[in-house]
């Protein structure tokens, strides 16, 4: 019968806290012992997801203490190669691909860095699971005796190294004999697959086990169970890849549609022709805003830059309390003559104020204020003003908003260190589209 590890890629002081003690919690009650793959030095903004945890180093050697593992997740999570190495599934790397000497460099960074906390355990955690044999060079060299990675289900001993395998981030059935690493990135978990984990640690407890439990050995079995692990993983790849593929066909074809249709039907109108190729079906951040926005179930709604009003008309809220706001002058015959039962619309900015001071938010209601693809043209002391003229009309709010990383004419002004650095940060969402950033903000 298959045994489980637990384990935790990415752990770093602005990870998604919450979501992580809720899990870490549920293992503690059932004595399960969980490998914490800790970024000594992590730079990597895309692993960031709220405010910095301040007793961060205390509660890691809190961890220690109780029994869990810190494994060495890298140094800095930038990756500045290409090279996929040996278990890597996508062409990026922090290791493979470097001479020795870098990679000996960076290990030994990071290792001090966990020394001197009294972290440091004799564990490696490539990121992205990309290493090569300079990697194993400078890992034997440091005193590194474990690697956590490898196609194969049963651990193994190679280069004088112990290897213990991860070949999926979800458990593999129970009747299979050998060792199951689940790879738990805390930020990113979709809620049903946080569901379904929470629901697989109460009815499967009595199968984890803790990396001190797993002896490695080299054997004739290794070398049957590496090969034939390794043709799986690589079907089970290109059958991802596949779906990936069909996913990507239809996302675009209904964005197609939604086009041609916008087109049709509001083409004669004088807008910006944006409005007519930004639809919601062909960015991905209005998908993800709506249900950020969903989940909080708001008392009102106002979508700074609503266009053609798109998420205001499928949040979940009676139409009197969804409020549209767009410079765009042209946009109002359009939401008059289409959509003036669904939200109501302004499109000058003291008619906004004014209306929505008759909202004075004093009986803790959530409101919920949007502003997407609407400040990159605003000077960070524009937006710092806009931001408090509406907490002092409205009172207290959550403020969705997002920043372009791309540079063009278009996108003048970067809020991203302003915002990924707010007092009120919620939650960060990087990269939802190929050039641009979520960021949830209390406004108090």
């Amino acid at each position: 019968m298959v045994k489980y590890l637990m384990r935790f890629d990415d752990i770093n002081s602005r990870q998604d806290w919450d979501r992580f003690f809720i899990i870490k919690n549920l293992l503690e009650k059932y004595n399960i012992k969980s490998i914490l793959g800790v970024v000594p030095n992590c730079l990597d903004e895309d692993l960031y997801s709220g405010k910095s945890f301040d007793g961060y180093y205390d509660y890691l050697r809190s961890c220690k203490l109780y029994g869990d593992t810190i494994a060495q997740h890298g140094y800095s999570h930038v990756y500045d190669s290409n090279d996929k190495g040996f278990f890597g599934s996508c062409s990026k790397s922090e290791f493979a691909g470097h001479k020795l000497n870098e990679q000996l460099n960076r290990l030994e960074k990071g290792k001090k860095i966990l020394e001197e906390e009294g972290l440091w355990d004799p564990v490696f955690m490539a990121p992205s699971h990309s290493f090569d044999m300079n990697t194993i060079f400078a890992l034997s060299k440091l005193k590194f005796s474990t690697i956590l990675d490898g196609f194969s289900i049963l651990s193994y001993k190679k280069y004088d190294l112990n290897f213990i395998p991860q070949i999926a981030s979800k458990p593999i059935p129970a009747f299979i004999p050998g060792l199951s690493q689940l790879c738990i990135h805390i930020n990113t978990i979709s809620d049903d697959d946080f569901i379904s984990l929470k629901y697989f640690i109460r009815r499967n407890h009595h199968n984890f086990i803790s990396l001190n439990n797993i002896i490695p050995k080299a054997n004739f079995l290794n070398f049957i169970d590496q090969f034939f692990t390794y043709k799986f993983v690589n079907l089970f790849r290109k059958i991802r890849n596949l779906k990936n593929f069909f996913y990507k066909i239809f996302f675009k074809s209904r964005c197609f549609l939604q086009r041609l249709y916008y087109f049709s039907k509001f083409r004669k109108y004088d807008i910006y022709k944006w409005h007519l190729k930004g639809t919601f079906y062909c960015r991905q951040y209005k998908i993800k805003a709506l249900e950020i926005i969903d989940s909080l179930k708001p008392d009102l709604y106002v979508d700074i830059g609503c266009g053609l009003g798109e998420i205001l008309s499928k949040v979940k809220l009676e139409p009197s309390r969804k409020i549209g706001f767009d410079i765009d002058q042209g946009l109002t015959e359009i939401i008059k003559s289409n959509f003036r039962k669904n939200f109501i619309f302004f499109h000058k900015k003291q008619d906004l104020i004014k209306y929505l001071k008759n909202f004075s938010n004093t009986n803790n209601e959530i409101v919920v204020i949007s502003m997407l693809n609407f400040i990159h043209t605003l000077s960070e002391d524009d937006l710092i003003n806009f931001i408090s003229e509406l907490y002092k009309n409205i009172g207290s709010y959550v403020l969705l908003v997002d920043n372009i990383f791309v540079k063009s004419f278009q996108y003048k002004y970067s809020h991203h260190y302003y915002l990924l650095n707010h007092q009120g940060l919620i939650k960060y969402f990087p990269n939802v589209d190929n050039i641009r950033n979520l960021y949830f903000i209390q406004i108090n």
